[in-house]
């Protein structure tokens, strides 16, 4: 049990969900796409990897719509509504500059586009252990020994919506410092690239 704790806690940070490679994206951010659920267009601005695999956010119309890759076609077509690109990509091991007592590491496992602002989503605390030994998921994840008390983030206060990047509904929208308020009930908070650095090799 010592051995699996001691494991967990040093190799859990670079330890993507996915497995050994990065499953492929069946669009791409900004892209347009035809949400055949739904039988409407819109655009895609955020990725987030689930238990089913890359969650796609779609905004059509006055709409945001949370679908997998086999309910959306895409077209190709890219809309360009700013000018900054993703600071960081998906997969990306990055250094979570608020990482309390534990280690700095951690993959990207979402880019999600919130009004004209790039958020990224990480595990910001790690796993916990149940009694019998076994890694658990969400709902173990506040039993982690670190970071128990992580410092607040500042982060930059959006401006004013993309045209399709109509602001998540308050439940849907998880930040560091919603993490940090709940005591660490979800593993996973969206920051910004205020809140990461690039790993130096």
């Amino acid at each position: 049990m010592i051995n699996l704790v001691q494991t967990l806690e040093t190799c859990w940070y670079v330890s993507p969900p996915w497995g050994k490679e990065i499953p492929p994206l069946e669009v791409s951010l900004l892209e347009k796409v035809y949400v055949t659920t739904t039988k409407s267009f819109g655009y895609c601005c955020g990725i987030e990897w689930s238990a089913k695999g890359w969650n796609y956010e779609i905004v059509s119309g006055n709409d945001n719509l949370t679908v997998l890759g086999r309910e959306i076609i895409g077209t190709g077509n890219l809309q360009l509504v700013i000018k900054e690109k993703p600071v960081f990509c998906l997969g990306e091991t990055v250094e979570f500059r608020f990482h309390g007592n534990g280690p700095p590491a951690r993959i990207v496992q979402g880019i999600q586009l919130i009004y004209d602002s790039w958020f990224y989503c990480i595990e910001w605390m790690s796993p916990g252990i149940s009694e019998n030994g076994d890694a658990s998921g969400e709902e173990k994840m506040g039993q982690a020994s670190y970071p128990t008390d992580p410092p607040s983030t500042q982060t930059s206060t959006p401006k004013k919506p993309a045209p399709f990047s109509k602001p998540l509904p308050r439940d849907e929208l998880f930040t560091f410092r919603d993490a940090i308020a709940l005591g660490g009930a979800s593993p996973i908070a969206r920051v910004t690239d205020y809140d990461l650095e690039r790993v130096r090799l």
